[in-house]
């Protein structure tokens, strides 16, 4: 088996073995620093985003770029795919959300603007429900068949959004930079469930979640698993 990682830094996508850690393939994949992964098929393309402004779809088996959607809003921070596999969305320095779709050039329908940077994205588990966070804090959920207008918005702090990540039933995790991380529920934007952390701790750059665990990183360079 493999797995796939992107050295943010050198601007590289790198394909690994799980087996045995070696790294047979190794693509440079942007001008700038890469902020974002998306993997479809399991595996068989990936989708890059960069503070070069592009979005990259991305053949593994022969390490062509297939794709490649610039954006007109700076550089791309986070991208994330819909359940149907072939549409996502993007956000981007400008304080942009868009959507794209895989196989076709352009934007498709109108953007969301906000007046600041937009530093997180995610689409849940519908075609049509996105949320995003913005470096201020707030975090705005957005429904794709009229994106202009929020449908409803939460702010619990002034610290950057870092990740978004939907369980199951429809909220969304959220880690921010002072370390807090937290089950957030659309349907009652003003009611945080569940924090797992405190403002003690270091900012969270990474969030993984499944059905009963939540990996978190940070920047004090520890790794954390929660139990659900």
């Amino acid at each position: 088996s493999s797995g796939i990682n992107a050295e943010y830094g050198d601007m590289c996508l790198r394909i690994w073995s799980v087996e045995d850690g070696s790294c047979p393939v190794t693509i440079p994949a942007h001008k700038r620093r890469i902020t974002s992964l998306e993997i479809i098929d399991r595996g068989k393309e990936i989708i890059s985003a960069s503070d070069d402004g592009y979005v990259k779809v991305w053949r593994c088996g022969d390490q062509e770029c297939v794709e490649s959607h610039p954006s007109a809003a700076g550089g791309v921070n986070c991208v994330s795919l819909f359940p149907d596999g072939r549409r996502l969305c993007r956000v981007t320095t400008n304080g942009s959300l868009s959507l794209l779709s895989i196989g076709e050039q352009g934007e498709t329908g109108v953007k969301y603007s906000h007046p600041q940077e937009l530093t997180a994205c995610s689409t849940v588990n519908d075609e049509f429900t996105v949320m995003a966070g913005s470096v201020s804090g707030d975090i705005m959920t957005l429904d794709t068949r009229n994106i202009s207008q929020p449908v409803s918005s939460y702010k619990r702090s002034n610290y950057s959004i870092t990740n978004i990540a939907p369980d199951a039933s429809g909220s969304a995790w959220v880690s921010q930079g002072d370390g807090e991380c937290f089950l957030h529920n659309p349907s009652k934007p003003q009611c945080p469930s569940l924090s797992l952390s405190g403002g003690d701790c270091e900012g969270v750059l990474g969030l993984a979640v499944t059905k009963a665990t939540i990996l978190t990183s940070a920047k004090d360079r520890v790794v954390r698993r929660y139990l659900l």
